[in-house]
């Protein structure tokens, strides 16, 4: 019942609303002597070819490649080892995972922001970020939840 008095009274504030707007002129049709949009096409200009100099492999940068990661998930369990710059989780299942936090993570002990090395070995966490394909256990967090009892 509440929500039918609720729908009820948005069609009514709605009914309110287009006899205000039809009482002052309002209306949706476009005015005849409204303007009508010229276009026209642009010259190309010509393009810059590159000189035999700027095409030598050599001369051009190649890319570094970057570790392929997973879709997006998250690992719970409870920190074995904290490291520098990362930390060793066991996974509820067994598994064990090196967890490092990406630029700019949030990281939480017991609901408030804290830098990485204020956790500790025994601490429950709950981590999201992505884990690198292949075998290693490398996970990229981006967010890093831990609980402290």
């Amino acid at each position: 019942m509440r929500r039918f008095g609720l729908h009820l009274a948005a069609a009514v504030g709605a009914t309110g609303i287009f006899v205000a707007a039809a009482a002052v002129g309002a209306h949706q049709t476009q005015p005849s002597g409204a303007p009508a949009a010229v276009v026209s096409p642009v010259a190309r200009s010509p393009v810059a070819r590159p000189t035999p100099e700027q095409r030598e492999p050599g001369a051009v940068a190649q890319p570094t490649p970057t570790p392929a990661l997973g879709p997006e998930r998250s690992v719970a369990g409870t920190i074995r080892e904290l490291q520098p710059d990362a930390i060793v989780v066991q996974g509820v299942g067994g598994r064990v995972w090196r967890v490092e936090p990406a630029q700019g993570a949030l990281i939480r002990l017991n609901g408030k922001t804290t830098p990485l090395d204020t956790l500790a070995a025994g601490d429950a966490v709950v981590i999201l970020g992505q884990a690198e394909s292949g075998p290693g256990g490398r996970f990229l967090a981006h967010a890093v939840t831990a609980r402290r009892t």
